[in-house]
C-alpha cells in the first residue's frame, strides 16, 4: 500500500511486513498470491476513409501516411469506389472506452472491478465473423506494447462501406466521395489480482523506500504555434497580371505555402532520490565467558559458557539519487490544407490538401512510482562473531554502523524510465530504462515550408467583370497527438492579393468608302489616311459594300492586353444598318435597324445596298459582345471601341455592382447612302445621213443601236457594244463606212440617260450645260468658241447670253424616242396613286386607275415639255420614266413602301440640235468691235467655217429644284468621273484619214462647221 507522508511517498512490500511483537523473535509468517484476471471480448470499431481527388482516384490517410488507389471503372458518381486495396495502420486502444469488470481466468463468477486490477493489456484482437469479408477483408492483426493494435485490412470495391459522402465537386462539377469502410472487431483485457492468504494479521513496519522529489532540473521548452503563411492567386500561364486584369475562360493558378506541423513542447527533468529506512540487518554473535567457582575446600572450578545471541537492527536512510525526465505538454499538429476564396475561383472557393507525414505519439504519468524502480530492500546478515568475555559475560556490540555499511554497499542504484515522445517515426524521449538518471531528450526540429499549389482553375466564361475582387485565405492545422488532450484544430488567415477579372472586348469598325463610284460634286472631303471614326464613307446604290468587324485592336496596356486579337473573349459580333441591305448574294434580305450577327472568326462582310433606300446622312452601329456578357437588358454596359475603363461607375453589374467594366464594345461608321448618273447614249439623229443607223427600212423601227459614252457598263464592266458606237457621234462614227459624214447643224440628236435614287420628286430634274469647242478637219486645233445666231427678232444672239430664248420643247412618248411601255405604265400607275404629289388629284379623280394608264400612255405623256434654249438644258420630271423594281419584285418589309421603289431607278429622256444657221467664233471674241471693223456677214474672217464643231455637256442631277447646288455630276465629280473611268471614254481617236483628235470629257457629237440641214431642205429652220 502507499502511505503519504509530508509530500513523500512510502511503499511497505508484503514480504516486509511483521507483527507487533518482532521484538520477541517470533516472526509471523505472511505470503502473497496472483490472481490472473480477463474480460470477454468486447467490441472496437476502427475504420478506413477513403477520399476522392478531383481526377477521380482516391487517396486514404492512415497512422503511416498515405495509401492510394485507383478508381476502379472510372465512374464519376455516388457508386465511383477505390480498388480494392490493403490499408495498414495501427490504433490506440486506450481511446476506446475499457472494461469495467474483469474475472478470473479460472472463475467467471470471480469477479474484480477494473479499478483493483493491475498490469492491463489488450490482447486476442479478432475479425468480426458477419463483417470479415462483407465491408472488409482482414489480412493482419497484433497487439503491440500491450495497447496497440498493429491491423491491415483491404477494402474498395466489391466491399460494403458504411458511408458515403460528397464533400465537394471538381472543376469540371463532378462530385467527389469520402468512402468509410467500419472494420468491426473484438479484443479481450487481461490483468492481475495481488492477494495475501491470510488477511488477517496486522502490518507491521519494515524495511521502506521513500521517493523525495528535489524539484526540477533542466528544462526543453519551445513551440511553434503560429505559423506564418502566405498565398497567391495568379495567371496559370503566367501571361496576366490577375491584379489588373484576367480574361474570364483563363486558367488561375493558387499558391500557398506554410510550416508542415505546429507543436507545443515542454520537457523537465524530475530530480530527487530514493531513501532506504528500516533495512533489516542481524548478525549471529556468539558469547563465550568462564565463571569460576571456589567451593568450601577454596577449590576453583571453571565453568565454560556459551550463549547464540541474534542482534537485529533496522538501518534507514540509505539515499540513491534519480532523475528523469516528464512531459508536462506535448502536442503535435500537422497542416492539412489551404482554403481560398475569391469571385474568380469555381464556386468562389478552392481547398489545396497539404501533403505531409507527419506522426507523433507518447505516453505520461506525473506518478514517480511510473519512472524510478529502486532496487529491493536488501535483508543483511552480518558475519557471525564470537566474543569472548573472559570471567563475565561479554555485551553484544552495536552493529548500526556495520549494518549501515553492509547497506550502502548492497542496496544498488536506482532504475528510471522517462516519459516516452515519438516524433515523424524518432524518439525524441526515450523511455528505455536507464539506471539513475534518464537520457536527456530531443528538441522538436523546426519545421521546414510545405508548398499547396493547383493549377488549371478555370475561371467560368460567363463571369461578369469585377474590379480586384477581394480574396481571403487560410490554412488549417489538426492535431496530430496531444499528451494532455487539449490540442484542438486551429487555422490561420493569410493575405492574398485580390484579382480582377475582365474580358475584353474590342470593335475597330471599319467600311468600305466606294469612292470610285461616289459622283457627287460636294462630297464630304476624306482624311488621308483614311480616319474612319471621322470620315463619312460613300456607300453607292445597288452596289456591294463591305464592313469590317475585326475582332483585333488596342486595348488596355497591361499584361496580356494591349493590341492583339481577342476573337477568344468576343461571342458575338452585330452590326446594324439604319437602312434595308441584302447579302452579297442577295439570297438574304434584312430590314432596316436589324442587329445582324456576324461569325466571329469573319472579319469583313459584304452586304449589298438596295436601290430604294432614301439617299441621306445614316449613323451604322457595331457592337462585339464579350463571352460574359449579360443576355439582356444593356448586355453589362458597353463602351466606345473597347471595354478598357474599370471601373466603370456607369454600369451597376452583379456582383461586383460599380466596380464592374462594360461587357460590350461599341462602334459607329458616319456613311451617305448616293445615287447614280449613267448610261448617257445618243439613241437617235435626225440627219438623214443617220437614218439608216437608227432605223430599220421602214423608217420606224429601231435598229436599237445607239452612241455609248464608251465600252463600259455602269461600273467599268465590258456593256457589250462595239466600236464606232462610242461617243462622240463623229466623222468616222457611221457604221457604214462613211468617213467623213458627221452632223449637219440644225439636226436634232436624242438622248437619254439613267439615275438611281431620289431623282423621282415632281422637283427633281437633270441639267445639262452645253459648250462648244471647234477643231480643224485635221485635228490639230481645237478650241473653244462661242456659236451666234439669228432669230426672230436678234441678229447675232451668242447662245447661252440673256438673249438666248429660243426654247426648245420635248415630248416623252414620241415615237422616234421608243420609250418602253411598261415605264410608261409604272409613270401612270405612280401618278395615278401619289397624284397629289404631282398635282394631278383634280385629272386622276376623273379615271379609275386603268383608264388613267391608258390616258396618260394617249395624250399626257406626248404633251411637249419646254427643257430650255441653246445653252441650257432641263430635263424635268415629264421626262422621267420609272423603271425600279415592282413591288413584287422586293421583300414585303422594305423601310420604302414596296409600291413604291419602282420609282428609285428612272430614264431622262431629252434632245438637243444646234441652229441651222451657226457663226462659230472663237471664244469671247469681240463680234461688236468686229461688225465695227468691217462688213459683218458669214464671210467675215473672223467666223470659223471649215473642221468641226464639237458639242460638250456638261451633265448634273438637281434636287429638289436646287439649281445652285446641283448634286451628282456625270465627270466633274470629285472624286471620280462616271464618263472616263467607269464606261470607258476615249480621250482621242484617229480618223479614217490617220488624222488623230483629242477629246475631252463630255464631248458628245460633232457636227459639220460647214454643212447645214439648210443644204437638204431649201427652207429656213432654226432647229
Amino acid at each position: 500500500m502507499k502511505l503519504l507522508k509530508k509530500g513523500m511517498i512510502c511503499i511497505v512490500p508484503f514480504f516486509a511486513i511483521f507483527v507487533f511483537w518482532l521484538n520477541l523473535g517470533e516472526p509471523l509468517s505472511a505470503s502473497a498470491k496472483r490472481i490472473e484476471v480477463i474480460t470477454e471480448p468486447r467490441p472496437i470499431n476502427p475504420a478506413v476513409y477513403w477520399w476522392q481527388e478531383d481526377k477521380g482516384d482516391f487517396k486514404a490517410q492512415n497512422f503511416y501516411g498515405e495509401v492510394r488507389a485507383e478508381n476502379n471503372d472510372g465512374r464519376r458518381d455516388e457508386l465511383a469506389r477505390p480498388k480494392q486495396t490493403a490499408v495498414p495502420n495501427k490504433v490506440n486502444l486506450r481511446d476506446y472506452p475499457m472494461p469495467d469488470t474483469f474475472h478470473n481466468v479460472d472463475d467467471v463468477f470471480d469477479t474484480y472491478s477494473a479499478s483493483e486490477v493491475k498490469g492491463i493489456e489488450a490482447l486476442n484482437p479478432e475479425w468480426d465473423t458477419e463483417s470479415n469479408g462483407v465491408e472488409y477483408i482482414g489480412v493482419s492483426k497484433s497487439i503491440t506494447l500491450g495497447h496497440y493494435l498493429d491491423f491491415s485490412v483491404k477494402t474498395g470495391a466489391g466491399l460494403q462501406p458504411s458511408d458515403v459522402t460528397v464533400y465537394g465537386h471538381n472543376e469540371d462539377g463532378l462530385p467527389k466521395l469520402t468512402i468509410k469502410y467500419d472494420v468491426k472487431m473484438t479484443v479481450q483485457w487481461k490483468g492481475y489480482i495481488d492477494d495475501g492468504d491470510d488477511k488477517d494479521p496486522e502490518p507491521i513496519e519494515a524495511c521502506s523506500i521513500e521517493f523525495l522529489l528535489e524539484g526540477d532540473g533542466a528544462s526543453q521548452k519551445s513551440s511553434l504555434i503560429q505559423p506564418t503563411p502566405s498565398g497567391s492567386i495568379s495567371s496559370d500561364s503566367g501571361e496576366f497580371d490577375v491584379i489588373q486584369g484576367i480574361p474570364s475562360s483563363e486558367y488561375l493558378r493558387a499558391d500557398a505555402q506554410s510550416e508542415e506541423y505546429l507543436y507545443e513542447q515542454d520537457f523537465v527533468q524530475k530530480k530527487g532520490k530514493t531513501v532506504f529506512n528500516n533495512v533489516n540487518a542481524s548478525k549471529e554473535f556468539t558469547l563465550t565467558w568462564t565463571t569460576s567457582k571456589t567451593d568450601s575446600k577454596g577449590n576453583v572450578t571453571y565453568t565454560d559458557h556459551e550463549e547464540n545471541v541474534t542482534k537485529k537492527v533496522a538501518v534507514s536512510g540509505i539515499e540513491r539519487p534519480f532523475s528523469y525526465w516528464e512531459i508536462i505538454k506535448y502536442n503535435i499538429w500537422k497542416l492539412t490544407h489551404s482554403e481560398f476564396t475569391n469571385y474568380a475561383l469555381s464556386n468562389e472557393f478552392l481547398r489545396i490538401d497539404a501533403m505531409t507525414n507527419v506522426t507523433a505519439d507518447g505516453k505520461h504519468s506525473d506518478n514517480v512510482e511510473d519512472h524510478v524502480f529502486p532496487p529491493e530492500c536488501p535483508k543483511i546478515e552480518l558475519p557471525s562473531e564470537t566474543i569472548d568475555g573472559g570471567s563475565s559475560k561479554p555485551s553484544v556490540p552495536d552493529i548500526t554502523d556495520e549494518a549501515t555499511a553492509a547497506a550502502e554497499a548492497e542496496i544498488g542504484e536506482n532504475e528510471v524510465e522517462n516519459d516516452r515522445a515519438e516524433f515523424k517515426g524518432s524518439v525524441i524521449m526515450d523511455d528505455t530504462r536507464t539506471t539513475t538518471d534518464g537520457p536527456t531528450p530531443s528538441d522538436i526540429p523546426a519545421p521546414g515550408m510545405i508548398q499547396m499549389s493547383a493549377t488549371g482553375l478555370l475561371i467560368d466564361p460567363l463571369k461578369t467583370n469585377y474590379w480586384q475582387s477581394p480574396s481571403t485565405g487560410k490554412v488549417f492545422y489538426e492535431p496530430v497527438f496531444s499528451i494532455d488532450g487539449s490540442a484542438s484544430s486551429k487555422d490561420f488567415p493569410f493575405d492574398v492579393n485580390p484579382v480582377t477579372v475582365h474580358t475584353p472586348v474590342v470593335i475597330y469598325s471599319r467600311a468600305s468608302d466606294d469612292k470610285e463610284h461616289d459622283q457627287r460634286i460636294k462630297p464630304p472631303l476624306r482624311s488621308t489616311p483614311p480616319n474612319p471614326d471621322q470620315d463619312r464613307h460613300a456607300f453607292i446604290l445597288d452596289r456591294p459594300f463591305t464592313v469590317s468587324l475585326p475582332t483585333g485592336g488596342q486595348h488596355r496596356n497591361i499584361p496580356g492586353y494591349g493590341n492583339r486579337d481577342y476573337s477568344k473573349y468576343i461571342k458575338m459580333k452585330q452590326v446594324m444598318f439604319p437602312f434595308d441591305v441584302y447579302t452579297a448574294t442577295k439570297q438574304g434580305f434584312y430590314p432596316a435597324n436589324t442587329w445582324i450577327s456576324v461569325p466571329v472568326d469573319m472579319e469583313t462582310v459584304e452586304f449589298f445596298l438596295p436601290v430604294w433606300v432614301p439617299e441621306k446622312q445614316y449613323t451604322i452601329q457595331f457592337r462585339a459582345f464579350a463571352i460574359n456578357a449579360l443576355t439582356g437588358g444593356d448586355f453589362g454596359g458597353s463602351e466606345h471601341h473597347a471595354n478598357i475603363t474599370i471601373p466603370n461607375p456607369a454600369y451597376n453589374v452583379p456582383p461586383a455592382g460599380n466596380l464592374s467594366a462594360a461587357h460590350v464594345a461599341i462602334d459607329s461608321i458616319q456613311v451617305d447612302v448616293v445615287g447614280r448618273l449613267y448610261d448617257f447614249h445618243v439613241t437617235d439623229i435626225s440627219d438623214y445621213n443617220w437614218k439608216s443607223v437608227f432605223r430599220q427600212g421602214d423608217g420606224v423601227t429601231p435598229t436599237n443601236n445607239s452612241y455609248w459614252v464608251g465600252l463600259n457598263g455602269i461600273d467599268g464592266a465590258p456593256r457589250g457594244n462595239t466600236n464606232p458606237f462610242v461617243m462622240p457621234v463623229r466623222h468616222g462614227s457611221h457604221p457604214n463606212g462613211l468617213q467623213n459624214v458627221a452632223v449637219k447643224t440644225g439636226y436634232k440628236f436624242r438622248f437619254d440617260m439613267k439615275t438611281k435614287g431620289d431623282m423621282e420628286s415632281i422637283n427633281d430634274a437633270i441639267r445639262i450645260k452645253p459648250t462648244f469647242y471647234h477643231v480643224t478637219s485635221d485635228g490639230k486645233k481645237r478650241q473653244a468658241v462661242d456659236l451666234y445666231y439669228h432669230d426672230d427678232n436678234n441678229y447675232f444672239v451668242k447662245i447661252g447670253s440673256d438673249k438666248d430664248k429660243t426654247y426648245r420643247t420635248v415630248a416623252l412618248n414620241e415615237t422616234m424616242r421608243n420609250v418602253p411601255k411598261n415605264e410608261i405604265t409604272n409613270n401612270a400607275l405612280h401618278y395615278y396613286n401619289f397624284a397629289d404629289r404631282f398635282n394631278l388629284k383634280e385629272t386622276t379623280s376623273q379615271y379609275y386607275e386603268t383608264a388613267f394608264a391608258r390616258y396618260y400612255a394617249r395624250y399626257m405623256s406626248k404633251e411637249p415639255v419646254q427643257t430650255g434654249p441653246y445653252g441650257w438644258q432641263i430635263q424635268n420630271w415629264k421626262l422621267r420614266t420609272y423603271r425600279g423594281p415592282l413591288a413584287t419584285q422586293v421583300p414585303p418589309n422594305t423601310m420604302v413602301p414596296p409600291k413604291e421603289i419602282v420609282t428609285k431607278e428612272q430614264t431622262w429622256y431629252g434632245e438637243y440640235s444646234l441652229p441651222a444657221k451657226l457663226y462659230v467664233v472663237p471664244q469671247n471674241a469681240n463680234i461688236q468691235e468686229a461688225g465695227r471693223v468691217g462688213m459683218l456677214n458669214e464671210n467675215h474672217p473672223l467666223f470659223l467655217k471649215d473642221g468641226f464643231i464639237i458639242v460638250n455637256f456638261d451633265i448634273e442631277t438637281i434636287n429638289e429644284g436646287d439649281l445652285n447646288n446641283p448634286y451628282l455630276s456625270y465627270y466633274k465629280a470629285h472624286y471620280m468621273s462616271q464618263w472616263t473611268n467607269m464606261e470607258g471614254f476615249k480621250s482621242s481617236f484617229v480618223d479614217g484619214y490617220g488624222n488623230t483628235f483629242n477629246l475631252q470629257e463630255g464631248d458628245v457629237i460633232f457636227y459639220h462647221a460647214d454643212q447645214s440641214s439648210l443644204d437638204d431642205f431649201k427652207s429656213s429652220i432654226t432647229h
